[in-house]
């Protein structure tokens, strides 16, 4: 990737030197699947036998990311549940940097009887853990693999969070399609942002009197699916995927303009205003207060009304990766306040949203509603694809950034 005079050409483009690492991962992951399909074979094993599936919140992003998203499961427990059993299932992620939470969490998993599956690799865990405690490991890339570095963050643009995403909800799919074919469907979270949604998540709670929080069950009682055949979730999710990637890559120009903007904002003392929409941003970054991040990434909101603080002054740079249709209103009160503004939203570009010299469209067509893969009989989509969307484009401008700023 060569440096020039502060730009760069299309050919030695940063984001496409990115995206065009992840297209190699992509394939990896691709080759990759008959060993995480075998993992979603024994991670499903015990749970038919009657077990629970938890999360350990060893990486804090991951309880979050997976449980009550649509696409995952309804039956998942949190951080804080109790495994009685050794047919329970622990499933989490390890963390970029270990710390005393962490280790507390992943203490608490390896005392218990449950079955640990892990979506990282037997190196990524403290060296006094044994890697034969645990029932599978997802692999992956490696928390310090990447490029670029300012201050204590390195690398700056990094394909972990990207392989972690990918990865993890590939084996819990695979898993979801191994509990079909022995005649079970495990009860998946249909999007609030559909119709009817709400109530339909709320008529498989089991509500009682006796001890709170209510659950959903992991499976649904009487609802046959067909058998989906082993991998089948695994090519579906990466067929997606490639296409998303794909039209990022024709967005290169885009893409630059936007870490063009970013780095003007960052030399001039300008403020940059990031929101990835969704379940785990800013966690996976496991960013310190005032810890120097060359971002400000806010709270997760779809609404533009709440999404932006009201202090933003002109020529600050905003970038919004949405969940909501586009409120073009919403929009234009943006550019009126003199804000560079880089949006996105599943549901497109509406036809009436006009060219302005502050707007930046990208395009990142994910399915509304989140959930990507279809399960032939069951009308609940799986496997979100927001979280491996919006870190292709966010790593891909901090790309952009990082160049212009010279960070090696």
């Amino acid at each position: 990737m060569k440096r020039m005079n502060g730009s760069t050409s299309s050919r030695t483009s940063p984001a496409l030197a990115y995206l065009t690492d992840i297209a190699r991962r992509i394939e990896k992951i691709r080759a990759d699947l008959p060993r995480l399909s075998a993992l979603g074979e024994a991670m499903a094993a015990p749970l038919l036998r009657g077990g629970e599936i938890f999360t350990p919140r060893v990486a804090a992003y991951w309880p979050s990311e997976f449980g009550g998203r649509a696409g995952g499961l309804m039956g998942v427990r949190g951080g804080d549940y109790a495994p009685t059993s050794k047919n329970d299932v622990g499933y989490f992620a390890v963390p970029r940097r270990w710390d005393d939470r962490a280790l507390q969490a992943l203490d608490r998993a390896t005392r218990s009887k449950a079955q640990l599956f892990v979506i990282g690799r037997p190196e990524d865990l403290p060296k006094r853990i044994k890697p034969s405690r645990f029932a599978g490991f997802t692999g992956g890339a490696s928390p310090d693999q990447g490029l670029y570095g300012t201050g204590d963050h390195r690398p700056l643009v990094s394909p972990w969070p990207f392989e972690q995403f990918v990865r993890g909800w590939i084996a819990a799919g695979e898993m979801i399609a191994a509990c079909t074919r022995r005649g079970r469907m495990p009860i998946l979270w249909m999007s609030v942002w559909l119709e009817g949604a709400l109530a339909r998540n709320a008529s498989f709670m089991r509500h009682h009197n006796l001890s709170e929080p209510w659950f959903a069950p992991l499976f649904h009682e009487r609802w046959h699916v067909p058998p989906l055949p082993g991998m089948y979730m695994g090519r579906e999710f990466l067929a997606a995927l490639t296409q998303i990637h794909e039209t990022l890559i024709r967005q290169s120009k885009q893409l630059a303009a936007a870490g063009a903007w970013m780095a003007d904002a960052k030399r001039t003392s300008r403020r940059i205003w990031t929101v990835c929409v969704g379940h785990s941003y800013p966690e996976i970054l496991e960013l310190l207060p005032n810890c120097g991040y060359p971002l400000e990434i806010g709270p997760s909101f779809s609404s533009l009304e709440r999404a932006l603080p009201k202090d933003l002054k002109r020529g600050d740079v905003v970038l919004h990766l949405g969940y909501a249709p586009v409120n073009i209103t919403h929009v234009r009160q943006i550019l009126s306040r003199g804000l560079r503004f880089i949006h996105s939203s599943p549901y497109g570009r509406p036809d009436d949203l006009p060219d302005h010299d502050n707007f930046i469209w990208l395009d990142l067509p994910w399915r509304p509603a989140d959930a990507t893969v279809d399960l032939p009989g069951y009308s609940v989509r799986a496997m979100p694809m927001s979280s491996s969307a919006q870190t292709m484009a966010l790593f891909a401008i901090l790309a952009e950034m990082a160049t212009r700023m010279g960070w090696e």
